[in-house]
């Protein structure tokens, strides 16, 4: 996997987990540093709401407050706190 972060963003690129072939959000995610769990919350609600698919419902993992989504490209978001 490669990895690049900062403090209000992530993206990383890696070999697909289920070993498909890379697509659009599988061996690819982008992630925003969003400053609060209730911002997290939100934003997953509202991908949600626009027809996203939740791929991770938000909660804690390791030290971040995170959520996952799937947008209508089938891209792989993630938004953390």
């Amino acid at each position: 996997m490669s990895f690049w972060q900062c403090d209000e963003f992530a993206f990383a690129i890696a070999k697909p987990f289920d070993g498909a072939p890379a697509s659009n959000g599988n061996g690819t995610m982008i992630g925003f540093n969003v400053g609060s769990s209730d911002e997290v919350e939100r934003l997953h609600s509202k991908a949600i709401e626009l027809g996203g698919i939740c791929v991770g419902a938000p909660g804690h993992r390791g030290p971040k407050f995170s959520a996952y989504v799937r947008d209508l490209d089938k891209n792989k978001i993630v938004f953390s706190a």
